[in-house]
C-alpha cells in the first residue's frame, strides 16, 4: 500500500484549476469539466484501495519490519496531505482518523520520532475535517495555513501552501484545547436524535450513546458511523450507560430503574475495492432486561475482566450483575 500511494499520491492529483471555485468538490469538479474516466485514471481503483485500507493492514502487520516502518515513515513525512486529499475526492476522509489511531497505537511501545507529527495528524484532521471533506483543495488553501506554526505538520508540510494568493500571519501558534467541536466539526453532529448519556469504550474507538426517547447508538469513532439495536426498547431516556473493555456488551440503564445488557458484534468489514465505500456495522442481541431499580439507574460500570457489572440507582442501591448472563448476583443498600 505504501508503495502504490509513494508512487500515485501527488498534491492537485486531477490537476484543477483556480481553487476558487472548488469551495465544494461537487462543484469544482463540475465547473472544470472533470468526469468519471478522467478521475479513474488519475485515482486508480490500487490507489483508492490503498489509501482507504493501509491502516486495517497494517493492524495486523509486522511492525518489526524495516521496509514496512520506513515505508510508513516515508508516507507521514511526504504524503499526508495528499493522502486527505484523495480521500476527500472520493468520499472515503472518515477513513483517516482510524487509520491514524492504529499508527499510534502500534507505535505506543516504540521510540519513534512520527510521535508528533501523528499527533498533530490527528489535531489537523478533527479541526478542518468538514472543510477538507467538502473541499479536496482547501487541504492546502485553508487548513493548513490555519495551522499552529509551531506545530511540527505545519513546519513539514507548510512548502505545500507557498503558491497561495495569500499568506496568513498572526494565527495560532499552538494548538488550543478543544480537541473536537460536535456541533461544526464532528462526523455525529446531524444524528437525529438528542443524547441523554454518553460513555467512551476504554480503546476510544467506540462511543455509547443514550438518547432522551429511550433509545441507543453505538459510534465507531473510526468512521464515524451510528448503529443500533433494531427496534425501540424503553419509553423512558436512557440515564446511563457502560461498555465492557472488549466493546462486546453495553449496559444500558433507563429512568424508570430498567436495566438491560445487550451483547454487541462488529460485522465483518470487508476488504476489497468494492467495498470502498463500507461502513462498520454492530450486530445486537438482547441478553436480559430487568426492572429491579425503583428509581431511575444513574450510573454503570464493567469490572476489568467483564465478569460483572454494577447499576447504581436513586432508590439507594447498586446491584452487581453477571456480565455474560445478566444473573443479578447481589445488592448493595447505600446509607442514607
Amino acid at each position: 500500500c505504501f508503495e502504490i500511494m509513494d508512487k500515485g499520491l501527488k498534491r492537485n492529483i486531477l490537476g484543477l484549476g483556480d481553487p476558487a471555485r472548488f469551495m465544494s468538490n461537487e462543484d469544482g469538479l463540475k465547473d472544470d469539466g472533470i468526469t468519471d474516466k478522467q478521475i479513474q485514471e488519475k485515482i486508480p481503483q490500487q490507489l483508492r484501495y490503498a489509501c482507504v485500507y493501509w491502516g486495517n493492514h497494517l493492524e495486523v502487520a509486522n511492525i518489526e519490519d524495516e521496509a514496512l516502518m520506513k515505508g510508513l515513515e516515508e508516507f507521514v513525512d511526504e504524503h499526508m496531505l495528499y493522502w486527505f486529499e484523495v480521500l476527500s475526492l472520493i468520499g472515503n476522509l472518515d477513513s483517516a482518523h482510524f487509520s491514524i489511531l492504529v499508527v499510534v497505537k502500534l507505535l505506543k511501545s516504540k521510540s519513534s520520532d512520527l510521535h508528533p507529527l501523528l499527533s498533530d495528524a490527528l489535531r489537523f484532521i478533527g479541526k478542518f475535517y468538514e472543510l477538507i471533506k467538502r473541499s479536496a483543495l482547501h487541504t492546502y488553501y485553508s487548513a493548513l495555513p490555519f495551522t499552529p506554526s509551531d506545530s511540527l505538520l505545519y513546519r513539514r508540510y507548510i512548502k505545500d501552501a507557498v503558491d497561495n494568493a495569500c499568506s496568513i500571519e498572526g494565527g495560532p501558534e499552538k494548538w488550543d484545547a478543544l480537541l473536537y467541536n460536535v456541533q461544526t466539526h464532528s462526523f455525529i453532529s446531524t444524528l437525529p436524535f438528542g443524547a441523554t448519556s454518553i460513555a467512551f469504550s476504554p480503546d476510544c474507538t467506540r462511543l455509547a450513546v443514550g438518547t432522551d426517547d429511550g433509545d441507543m447508538r453505538l459510534l465507531y469513532i473510526r468512521g464515524i458511523n451510528a448503529s443500533g439495536p433494531p427496534s425501540k426498547r424503553n419509553t423512558t431516556a436512557v440515564a446511563a450507560l457502560a461498555l465492557s473493555r472488549d466493546c462486546s456488551r453495553l449496559a444500558c440503564g433507563f429512568e424508570d430503574g430498567t436495566v438491560e445488557l445487550w451483547g454487541t458484534s462488529p460485522t465483518t468489514r470487508r476488504l476489497g475495492p468494492r467495498a470502498l465505500r463500507s461502513k462498520m456495522e454492530a450486530i445486537f442481541f438482547r441478553i436480559f432486561r430487568q426492572s429491579r431499580h425503583t428509581s431511575s439507574v444513574e450510573a454503570l460500570g464493567f469490572a476489568p475482566d467483564g465478569g460483572l457489572f454494577a447499576s447504581g440507582s436513586w432508590d439507594g442501591t447498586i446491584k452487581l450483575w453477571n456480565g455474560g448472563d445478566g444473573v443479578l448476583r447481589g445488592t448493595l443498600k447505600v446509607p442514607s
